[in-house]
């Protein structure tokens, strides 16, 4: 079983305090107000028809979505032409923490991650997890070590021992030729 992480930090900015990200504005489609979407969330029932979701910190309600190439499009409702849908560009859709789903396997949001600590199984400190690579089979994090190379940790439940946002801390079990010498 691997982790997964709930998909939720665009390159270019962070969600306000209080709400999490689940996807970004590409660009308009079409002269109707239906924009691209790159999907930042591995749940997508956020973008399910009534579902509402905050743009440029408003609230919207999904109208309509339309799945393709691992885009979605939608129509949201007050957006009806393509000069409205431009005007959103670049925004971040978002969504409340409150409303984080449930699921029976265990999920963080990327910038849960980033910034843990990384041990391993005898407290040693390995370093901090600078950045989350989303490779397609499974997830690596990052692990800067300061003057020394960094270490690259695949995100899978062999590995990831715990992960504790509290303490701020993730332990690993490596394995062997993993922690490179320089």
């Amino acid at each position: 079983m691997a982790h997964r992480l709930a998909r939720t930090r665009p390159q270019e900015r962070m969600p306000r305090d209080g709400y999490r990200a689940v996807g970004v504005v590409e660009r308009p489609r079409g002269l109707k107000g239906e924009i691209k979407t790159r999907p930042l969330t591995d749940f997508p029932q956020r973008f399910a028809r009534g579902a509402t979701v905050h743009i440029a910190g408003t609230p919207r309600t999904v109208s309509a979505a339309n799945w393709q190439r691992g885009s979605v499009y939608l129509s949201i409702d007050g957006v009806n032409d393509r000069d409205a849908a431009e005007a959103l560009r670049g925004e971040l859709i978002e969504v409340p923490d409150a409303e984080r789903p449930v699921s029976d396997q265990p999920y963080w949001y990327l910038d849960e991650i980033e910034g843990l600590e990384v041990v391993d199984l005898d407290g040693a400190a390995l370093g901090t997890i600078r950045e989350v690579l989303q490779t397609g089979a499974n997830d690596v994090y990052v692990v800067d070590r300061g003057e020394r190379r960094d270490l690259l940790v695949p995100a899978l439940s062999d590995v990831i021992v715990e992960i504790d946002l509290q303490q701020g801390c993730m332990t690993v079990d490596l394995p062997d030729g993993l922690l490179p010498e320089m």
